[in-house]
């Protein structure tokens, strides 16, 4: 192979997001290059990434095998999983797809990201919407059915979540046809060997660093050699690989660059900052028998309340999960446990916010993620989460669900008080794994964002940004559904760039 290419666009991580830009730039600038990379290897016609049904099958070879920090949850690392295959990890989680809020992109053009609202990015959504299959769980789990209806008896209505995102319960929709997913590569790149003739996909290859003349992006360093661009590169590596590039090309906080002896090329101080993810606490139960076999993953069921009476728009997001695991590493909480059942409150628009940190200026070096949960000042993710465990106790305890439940495992009943409960989060709050934020995305003259509303990096040239890491707030749901729209608005934006 030629190991100096050039392309006009570079595509850097062919995940959720960047399958999408690499597809739709390509079949809207005919004449144009591109160029995508994907550090892990390719999906196609591997059933463990493109069957729904066949999660357990990826190894550790599909994932980054991050760890983070929670900080002041407790002492122990959490597993942070990330997709390392193309799709991403589109490929690598349940598929739970509900479209954001409204509210939620409203809230961003509000924090500076102008053009950003819900009225502009209605098009993106039902671009999306339109490219993949989505259908409803399919509904015959009589558990999940059971968690249903245990949250209809404590007031909520059933809802179609396909029809919007309000308090309610009821099945997740799913980016799926059957068994089979519909991440952005298999919606949008398969079948490979029928890609545009101005596509190429390099899977199996790494992106190391940008490479610039002054402060314009010229191309990047790889594993396989070096790639250059003539018009553009953008980085859909998602929020924890696109920080991580920035700052061992030079672009980030300059103290921090400096204490690792890497060039700067243009302080920001916002890359790696401003990382927001869903932080749950769960009510755990063994069960009295078997959970019903569910039909394609075990988080068939959800439902959205308000714990916050005055919040205009729901604040608890729930994960009804059919089996237990453990996250932290050396944790035995199940052991012995042969059949079990989680509900999984989720602070739905946390506050506190964590950080991504270069370690070394080796690229093979994984960074230092510190999830800084239940840190804000005003403990706003602390209580809302104590709400969301008792609502959750009190669905255990309903005519629908309670003759399911064998006991509670965590936290346990003698745990009651508030001042139990904050203890208990502090030593066992979860991830959701879904990280955003860390290039947030706000006004020119905000100095902790890193992208401008056009996707642009600040202070460098012919780099673009297009991942969940450019949010400037989390939203309400599961966030798939979102960056895959941000990934149809930044073609957009550039599209229209060149006419």
């Amino acid at each position: 192979m030629n190991r100096n290419l050039s392309f006009d666009y570079l595509v850097i991580g062919g995940g959720a997001a960047g399958c999408i830009v690499a597809r739709r730039l390509a079949d809207q600038l005919p004449h144009a290059s591109i160029a995508l990379f994907e550090a892990g290897k390719s999906d196609e016609n591997d059933s463990a990434t493109t069957l729904l049904s066949h999660l357990d099958k990826q190894d550790d070879s599909y994932d980054w095998g991050y760890k983070a920090k929670p900080k002041g949850c407790a002492s122990h690392e959490l597993s942070y999983s990330r997709a390392r295959v193309l799709g991403g990890c589109a490929n690598h989680n349940d598929c739970a797809f509900i479209a954001p809020h409204p509210l939620d992109l409203d809230r961003w053009e509000g924090l500076g990201a102008k053009g950003w609202n819900s009225r502009s990015l209605s098009k993106a959504l039902s671009r999306v919407e339109n490219q993949l299959h989505i259908e409803e769980t399919p509904k015959g789990n009589e558990l999940s059915r059971g968690f249903i209806d245990a949250s209809i008896e404590l007031g909520l209505p059933e809802h179609n979540f396909r029809q919007g995102v309000e308090v309610g319960t009821g099945w997740f929709p799913l980016n799926s046809q059957g068994d089979f997913r519909q991440s952005s590569s298999i919606a949008y790149l398969h079948p490979l060997s029928e890609l545009p003739r101005n596509l190429t996909v390099f899977t199996e290859a790494t992106v190391h660093g940008l490479l610039f003349n002054n402060r314009k992006v010229t191309g990047v360093q790889t594993d396989r050699g070096i790639f250059y661009c003539d018009i553009e590169t953008v980085l859909c590596a998602g929020s924890i690989n696109t920080p991580q590039l920035l700052m061992l090309s030079g672009i980030g906080p300059s103290s921090d660059l400096n204490e690792l002896g890497i060039p700067v090329v243009q302080n920001l101080p916002g890359v790696g900052q401003n990382l927001i993810d869903h932080v749950a606490a769960n009510i755990c139960c063994e069960l009295r028998s078997p959970s019903p076999p569910w039909a394609l993953t075990p988080c068939e069921a959800t439902s959205l309340i308000k714990i916050d009476p005055d919040a205009s728009s729901p604040d608890v997001l729930f994960h009804f999960v059919m089996r237990l695991r453990e996250k932290y590493a050396g944790q035995t909480t199940f052991s012995g446990i042969q059949h079990g059942v989680k509900l999984s409150p989720n602070v739905a628009r946390p506050k506190s916010r964590g950080s991504i940190k270069l370690i070394d200026p080796n690229p093979n070096t994984a960074p230092a993620i510190d999830l800084n949960y239940l840190s804000d000042p005003e403990g706003y993710d602390q209580r809302i989460l104590i709400g969301g465990l008792r609502f959750a106790r009190d669905l255990t305890q309903t005519r629908a669900l309670s003759p399911y439940i064998k006991m509670e495992i965590t936290p346990g009943l003698d745990m009651q008080s508030d001042d139990e409960l904050i203890q208990y989060i502090h030593q066992t709050c979860e991830t959701v794994y879904h990280p955003c934020g860390t290039c947030a995305m706000g006004s020119v003259e905000d100095s902790k964002s890193v992208v401008t509303p056009d996707l642009r990096v600040k202070g460098v040239e012919n780099l673009r940004i297009a991942d969940a890491s450019v949010f400037p707030d989390m939203v309400t749901v599961n966030i798939c559904n979102t960056v895959m729209m941000v990934a149809e608005h930044a073609v957009e934006l550039i599209v229209n760039g060149e006419r």
